[in-house]
């Protein structure tokens, strides 16, 4: 082979997809089963911790956590948390041991059972996993006794998945005194993503509710709701303040505290959540490199590699109001609604059309009641919702939209319906993708011919450049141009071409 290619590596960024996983996650308490009279709510929450990927498959560790308010056999209002952890993997033949994946779970259908010794409650969760890959491709940059054609190629260079933690904390003022916390709620959702210096900058909010129960006769039911602003950082050391990123967080661990201070009457809450955050940074690279070549000795075989490159954009969030009538298995009369708890949102359909977003899906609640005698209960409830937000996307933008649903309320219609309202905050993670094209390999089918012609005339392709001419016609396109000054490209198609050629020599 009489020439020498030269290859440099593209380190590309490619999105392989995603996958979901769905198991059964459950918690064993020190609760005797017997001491209990009746289950008020329970509530969870959970949080990936690890993943792992090999061929085929990507396996999965996390924790879950439980929070149960029951009623004990003697009557009193008890509460109990606790969490276990749990494994599983997902399968997809698009994962390679060169993925890394932004992984979410989401949790429902909370079940207690009460047929063994202890009491042990369990919930249904939903692994979702995002694929990427930095690919190493591969790309004809230059080489010795080869023409090439050249183009900028601008790409998405991925930093690799990056972890953090961050602790937030709210301090709040309850006007009652608390005798127990029969629900706690937090969900976090990221709304910008920027990159400083080292660092990539996450900020967004944590969504915190609790149902409280007042002691006391009266035992009145109240939810506070709050929102926290986060601004959390991520060790990533590539990063620049020029660069983009994206990021996902989600809740390991919710504690709430209550002081109640019964001279005022009054309770001091706080509430304190650790985030995980993952994060990855991207910079804009560009690389010279061969969209074409040839040699004019040698009839080259050139083997091409296309990747989809991907470029993440900041998310977009949205929040609309929802409502609609549920109904509920038929409450006792002189029974009253305290609070909404266990809001779960679940999308069945997203589209987007002219900067209008459209989803349907339904949200599972819960209501907490007392009754006449001041026993507290609850009840499960459902409500369709469907629903449009605006934002605007780039051109041929694909997104993910996740949705929580917030600060649910409700009234009661009847003994068996009642009239509910919810935020729902929707968040969209739009990307953009471009197929990128490079020669990977290059090897030669053989030597050309020689001809026998010192000058040769052409009729020329109309439209043509110099260099698609000059690999059409086997020569050098500096040579072409020096001999035939008078050529304008693109060419019209009514040019004659003269290439001049060099006899062999002979002994």
């Amino acid at each position: 082979m009489a020439f020498e290619p030269v290859f440099d590596s593209l380190g590309i960024n490619v999105r392989r997809g995603k996958v979901t996983d769905r198991i059964k996650a459950e918690c064993r308490t020190d609760i005797p089963a017997d001491g209990i009279k009746r289950i008020i709510n329970i509530s969870s929450f959970a949080a990936i911790l690890h993943t792992e990927a090999a061929e085929g498959k990507i396996e999965y560790g996390g924790r879950i956590a439980f929070f149960i308010s029951y009623e004990a056999a003697g009557g009193q209002i008890k509460k109990c948390e606790c969490g276990a952890e749990f494994t599983g993997a997902a399968a997809s033949e698009a994962i390679t041991p060169g993925c890394f994946s932004f992984a979410s779970v989401k949790t429902e259908r909370e079940e207690a059972d009460l047929s063994g010794v202890k009491l042990t409650v369990s919930a249904a969760a939903e692994v979702t996993l995002e694929l990427y890959e930095c690919v190493k491709l591969p790309a004809l940059t230059g080489g010795e006794e080869l023409i090439l054609k050249t183009e900028d190629l601008a790409y998405e260079r991925g930093s690799g998945l990056k972890e953090g933690g961050y602790i937030v904390e709210e301090r709040f003022t309850a006007e009652i005194r608390v005798e127990e916390v029969l629900a706690q709620r937090a969900h976090a959702a990221v709304t910008s993503v920027q990159c400083g210096v080292g660092v990539i900058i996450a900020e967004g909010e944590v969504y915190f509710s609790a149902i409280l129960l007042q002691s006391g006769d009266k035992k009145d039911i109240i939810r506070e709701n709050r929102t926290i602003p986060f601004r959390a950082e991520i060790e990533c050391e590539a990063a620049m303040p020029v660069f983009t990123a994206q990021a996902r967080v989600s809740v390991k661990s919710l504690k709430t505290d209550i002081r109640v201070d019964e001279e005022k009457g009054i309770s001091e809450v706080t509430a304190q959540a650790a985030l995980v955050l993952l994060g990855e940074a991207f910079s804009e690279e560009s690389a010279a490199v061969a969209a074409d070549a040839f040699s004019t000795a040698e009839n080259l075989n050139l083997l091409r590699e296309s990747a989809v490159c991907v470029k993440e954009l900041p998310p977009l969030s949205s929040e609309v109001r929802v409502s609609g009538r549920a109904e509920i298995e038929e409450i006792p009369v002189g029974a009253s609604l305290g609070a909404v708890c266990r809001e779960n949102a679940e999308l069945a359909e997203v589209t987007y059309r002219d900067g209008t977003f459209r989803a349907s899906g339904a949200i599972t609640f819960a209501m907490i009641f007392t009754d006449a005698e001041g026993g507290v209960f609850s009840k499960k409830a459902e409500i369709p919702f469907e629903t449009e937000f605006s934002q605007n996307l780039p051109d041929g933008a694909e997104y993910e939209v996740c949705v929580t649903a917030e600060r649910g309320r409700a009234k009661l219609l009847s003994l068996t319906e009642a009239e509910a309202e919810f935020d729902l905050v929707f968040t969209v993670f739009p990307r953009v993708s471009r197929e990128i094209t490079v020669i990977k390999e290059i090897s030669s089918e053989g030597e050309k011919p020689v001809s026998d012609y010192a000058i040769s005339v052409y009729i020329p392709v109309k439209g043509e450049e110099l260099w698609d001419t000059a690999k059409r016609l086997n020569v050098a396109p500096e040579k072409l141009a020096e001999t035939n000054r008078d050529l304008i490209f693109p060419l019209s198609g009514e040019e004659r071409i003269v290439v001049y050629r060099e006899k062999a020599k002979t002994n």
